[in-house]
């Protein structure tokens, strides 16, 4: 049976990756025009994608910043911190190594969260940028794994390992980013909230 409301999900994707109010509208009346939920997750990850490479294309340098500011934090934190002191220490037991992959997450997490925070108002097209760029950096070394798991030399575990790692990665840097950005908006709505006086219209305030 057909909702009356279009899919939450792919509202909130619209509201935190595409900076157009209107465009949210528009779908959400099209979608009260008997359209389907496959329609609407279709028009929205449209909207997404083409908005943000908009942006990425219109901010070329700003995208170069933020991708180079993101290899920065990883190689600082993530390659020489993490793995060159934290994890010889941290690889002794289940509960240390449980505990060290969540902290490399987390590491990723707070990398989406700084490129936002110094990329706005294209937070999260500055972040999509750098997620962009991570995917193509993950070829090469999936590559191998996948030629070595071919001939032999490791197994399809490792393989899996090694893909599973790496989206999740992706999936923490992005959600680093939209955290930072629904943070933002959510400053920005309670400051036009203290400045609104009783009895004058009400503006909703521009995402």
């Amino acid at each position: 049976m057909r909702s009356e409301h279009p899919p939450v999900v792919a509202t909130w994707l619209l509201e935190r990756f595409c900076a157009d109010p209107g465009l949210a509208g528009d779908l959400i009346e099209e979608y009260a025009e008997r359209r389907s939920p496959g329609w609407y997750w279709k028009q929205a990850i449209i909207a997404v994608s083409v908005y943000s490479t908009s942006q990425i294309l219109q901010h070329k340098w700003l995208a170069i910043r933020a991708i180079a500011l993101g290899w920065v934090i990883w190689f600082i934190f993530n390659d020489q911190l993490l793995k060159g002191v934290v994890r010889p220490w941290m690889d002794t037991s289940s509960v240390l190594k449980a505990a060290y992959f969540l902290l490399t997450y987390v590491l990723w997490l707070g990398n989406g969260w700084i490129i936002a925070k110094l990329h706005r108002p294209y937070s999260t097209a500055m972040v999509l940028a750098y997620v962009l760029w991570a995917i193509v950096a993950s070829v090469p070394p999936v590559y191998l794994h996948t030629m070595s798991a071919l001939d032999g030399s490791i197994g399809g575990a490792t393989v899996a390992w090694e893909v599973a790692a790496r989206v999740a990665t992706l999936l923490s840097v992005m959600s680093g980013g939209v955290l930072s950005a629904y943070r933002d908006q959510v400053k920005q709505t309670r400051t036009a909230a203290r400045g609104w006086r009783p009895g004058s219209p009400r503006v909703a305030p521009a995402r």
